[in-house]
């Protein structure tokens, strides 16, 4: 947390000692994307479309999640996750200050704009193919070894709400910084053959993993464009 906070105010700093005196307008519609979510092999990317004033708008985002199997030819241990999935999310913002023209001490001009928002999310996962099940006896103390085919589907829905400031880089680039929460619920639906004992199923305790259920944590950055 303590490193991800130090790169937004550095990449803050830098916007304004780089900023020209000339200005564009503030924009109508940006294209946005969303870098921290390649952390988990997912692409993010949406709009946002601001009212006539600059005080509301409206985002749309698209991701999608591809894991990658670096021993696709041969089973993987149960308990690993190599996740297929589409999602999306609906956003609205309230700016408390609207987007607008600032002036530095220095005479440099930039967009800058403080907002409220709620959101509504959801997606569905697939985690399918061959694995190894692990299972230890401890009576006898040896450790046996099954290969399982696991068919496995994930939905999800969450929704919460995010304070954010959004700011222009070089009057092209707007950086988009913001920190809230939520809650999620998932439904896992999982078939294995041939069948384990249901105390083998791993639990979800990662944030990050689709099939995560409780409070989530919501906080980033996203990079946008002027269109």
């Amino acid at each position: 947390m303590k490193v991800i906070l130090s790169v937004l105010l550095s990449i803050l700093s830098i916007a304004v000692l780089g900023q020209s005196e000339e200005i564009s307008a503030p924009p109508r519609a940006l294209f946005k994307l969303v870098p921290q979510n390649f952390l988990e092999n997912t692409l993010k990317v949406g709009f946002e479309v601001f009212n006539k004033n600059r005080s509301k708008s409206y985002s749309l985002y698209l991701y999608g999640r591809l894991d990658n199997d670096n021993n696709a030819k041969q089973p993987n241990y149960y308990g690993d996750y190599y996740y297929k999935g589409l999602g999306g999310e609906f956003q609205y913002r309230k700016y408390i200050s609207p987007i607008k023209s600032y002036t530095t001490r220095r005479g440099k001009n930039y967009l800058q704009g403080i907002y409220v928002s709620g959101y509504l999310q959801g997606a569905c996962y697939l985690n399918n193919g061959d694995f190894i099940f692990s299972s230890y006896d401890s009576n006898t103390g040896q450790l046996s070894q099954t290969l399982i085919t696991i068919n496995e589907s994930i939905y999800n829905v969450g929704t919460g709400f995010a304070i954010g400031v959004h700011r222009t880089l070089w009057n092209v680039l707007f950086f988009d910084a913001y920190v809230g929460g939520g809650v999620q619920w998932s439904d896992v639906n999982r078939t294995t053959s041939p069948s384990i004992p249901a105390s083998g199923y791993p639990g979800y305790y990662d944030i990050t993993d689709p099939g995560y259920e409780g409070i989530m944590p919501k906080f980033g950055l996203q990079l946008g464009i002027a269109l």
